[in-house]
């Protein structure tokens, strides 16, 4: 297996081998990708933690030649930053900006600093990685925090995020690992058959008029939803689906409500 990693804030994963191609996910920084395609210009990876592919230019990915470079137990052991925007000191000389959920290894929990190949990363300070919060509660209060966050199809950071990139932003930092998208992420979870038994941190799915699953968002209590549509907002919503006070409609059919903790 042939590993790559993101040395970047984030690199953008697209459709593919265009700058032009549609941005379909990020690769945040401290992510591991298989490399299935490497070609000079373009490169086709698969995340390592979630298995989604897409194509990345190839000089933003760093190239791991030895197999000890990779850490087999990456997606069962990984550290992740938790403040929305973090900085880290690059060999001395200059920052680079890391986002929550950005990927850490094990060392940094204890060391000053971590080496990437010929890049050493330092300033820990003030880093915080673990949470002793329950898993409802950092979901919830992490999720309040982003509000106002900007729409971004296949987006996962505070700069920009998706609806389903928001809630598996929230779910890894609360210790759950869960798909990319809400198509895939509505076939786990267990279904609850009434919105008053939905308890906050659970997600609500909903579909599109051919039944398909179109957008996904993270319920706060029996009457509201917090949720990436057009910007990270908290609406109300009921059996029927979210309804949107602003505009006097609803804007979303509600599918089914899941609970994955």
């Amino acid at each position: 297996m042939k590993i790559g990693i993101c040395e970047n804030t984030f690199i953008p994963l697209r459709a593919g081998m265009s700058h032009k191609s549609e941005i379909i996910n990020q690769i945040l920084f401290g992510e591991y990708v298989e490399i299935l395609i490497h070609r000079s210009d373009w490169t086709k990876v698969r995340l390592i933690n979630d298995n989604y592919e897409g194509w990345v230019d190839t000089n933003v990915i760093t190239f791991l030649d030895d197999v000890e470079d990779f850490n087999s137990d990456y997606v069962l052991d990984m550290n992740f930053c938790r403040q929305k925007d973090f900085s880290l000191t690059v060999n001395s000389k200059y920052q680079i900006n890391i986002p929550a959920g950005a990927v850490l290894p094990t060392e940094s929990k204890t060391k000053d600093e971590f080496i990437i190949l010929s890049n050493k990363y330092s300033n820990f300070n003030n880093l915080k990685i673990e949470d002793n919060r329950s898993a409802r509660d950092i979901i919830s209060d992490t999720a309040i925090e982003y509000m106002n966050t900007p729409y971004l199809w296949g987006g996962r950071t505070a700069w920009g995020i998706d609806c389903s990139g928001f809630t598996q932003l929230l779910f890894r930092l609360a210790g759950k690992l869960i798909p990319r998208d809400a198509s895939q992420q509505i076939a786990g979870g267990t279904t609850l058959n009434f919105l008053s038994e939905a308890q906050s941190g659970d997600l609500a799915f909903f579909d599109n008029e051919e039944g398909n699953i179109t957008h996904v968002g993270i319920i706060l209590d029996s009457s509201r939803i917090i949720h990436a549509s057009g910007k990270v907002r908290i609406d109300t919503i009921d059996h029927s689906g979210i309804y949107n006070k602003a505009l006097k409609r609803y804007t979303h059919n509600l599918r089914v409500i899941k609970s994955f903790l």
